[in-house]
Order: structure tokens, then C-alpha cells, then sequence
């Protein structure tokens, strides 16, 4: 699992842009960083494993503050990506997906 922590774009508080250059913990990232990604791979119906990205808080956030967020992908990293899920709880925020690099 890779972790990325995020970093607020100074002009647009709502778009988030992945730091992909850090050997970080989830550990460490959650001590030091407001907002995270962490990656999940999920299965498909044909057995194939799709990539997507939990967005994580260290303060609580009701579902419109996490809905607000624009997450620039990790992989890829100039397309937005789509909450594909829903929040798990206050702090485990939704699940996403990049519309491009899931076509590949």
C-alpha cells in the first residue's frame, strides 16, 4: 500500500495535489499531515485488481467538507479524480478513482 501525503494549492484551497516523492509511513503522514491518500486495490468481477485512493483526515469533516475536496491523481498526477465511494467515517473520507488511468 502506498501513502502520499497531500498539499493544498495556495490559490484554491479545495484542490489537493499528492507529494508521490515521499518514503513515508501512514504513520508518520498521518502525525504530520492534515490530508492523505492511501491506495486500495479492490477486485473486479473479471478477478482483476483496480487501483483506487482512500482520502484520510487528521481532524473530523461531515460529508459535504470531504465532498468539496478536488484530488489530483497520484499515478498519473494532472487529472482530478471521482469519488467513486462513500465516507467511512469522519476521518476516513471517500473513495477515488482516476478516470484516465482507469481506462488503461
Amino acid at each position: 500500500m502506498s501513502n502520499y501525503p497531500l498539499k493544498v494549492n495556495k490559490i484554491n484551497w479545495r484542490s489537493l495535489e499528492p507529494q508521490t516523492n515521499t518514503c513515508f509511513t501512514e504513520d508518520y503522514i498521518a502525525g504530520h499531515y492534515d490530508l492523505y491518500l492511501t491506495s486500495e486495490y479492490i477486485p473486479d468481477d473479471n478477478g482483476n485488481h483496480r487501483r483506487y485512493y482512500r482520502l484520510h483526515a487528521n481532524h473530523p469533516h461531515s460529508i459535504e467538507m470531504a465532498l468539496a475536496y478536488d484530488v489530483k491523481c497520484p499515478h498519473c498526477g494532472s487529472h482530478a479524480m471521482k469519488q467513486v465511494g462513500r465516507c467511512k467515517d469522519y476521518y476516513t473520507l471517500g473513495l477515488y478513482e482516476c478516470p484516465v488511468c482507469d481506462r488503461k
